[in-house]
């Protein structure tokens, strides 16, 4: 029984356009981190292929980190969207909504760090920070709330599309997005 039924074209649509999104992202997020607390790159992780411009750095570090959650996100809603035998969900679709996800994990990160700029103190426990300078507690609140948060809305987004799924199934008129 082949699960998978599906154009390499798609598939690799799929996964990869997801991956690019979620890179997109860490590039765009990484680039203002730095700004914000070089040391968060610099100090407090390992020197990264002999990088030394900062702008650069911030890059190569937005690739390694996408890399992961960006393919695992992508085969996970490629499975979830399109094996099987109910309706599938739209390459389209799925592309459009992970702008969505980005939108609301940055948004919700920057909250957490202008909390923390406003009250000027941590914003977690202690121990999750290298360091109490005021650019890294907001750099390290924004990356922790961040990574929580795109947990949490690609979950809501892989929930959504077996609903949307089963939605097609039954007939029922077009679904809400996430």
């Amino acid at each position: 029984m082949n699960l998978l039924r599906e154009k390499r074209s798609v598939t690799y649509a799929i996964v990869f356009g997801i991956w690019a999104e979620v890179f997109v992202y860490c590039l765009l997020h990484d680039q203002y981190l730095i700004r914000i607390s070089p040391e968060h790159f610099t100090e407090y992780h390992p020197p990264l292929w002999g990088i030394e411009n900062l702008s650069l750095l911030a890059a190569a570090w937005a690739f390694r980190a996408s890399i992961g959650p960006g393919l695992v996100l992508g085969l996970v809603a490629l499975f979830l969207a399109r094996a099987g035998r109910l309706p599938k969900v739209p390459v389209g679709i799925l592309l459009k909504l992970v702008p969505c996800l980005v939108v609301v994990t940055e948004g919700v990160g920057l909250v957490a760090g202008a909390w923390v700029w406003m009250n000027g103190r941590p914003l977690y426990p202690d121990a999750v920070y290298p360091d109490f300078s005021m650019p890294m507690l907001i750099s390290q609140t924004i990356q922790l709330t961040c990574y929580a948060t795109g947990a949490l809305v690609s979950l809501v987004f892989l929930g959504w599309i077996v609903q949307r799924r089963f939605a097609l199934r039954s007939g029922t008129p077009e679904c809400s997005s996430p």
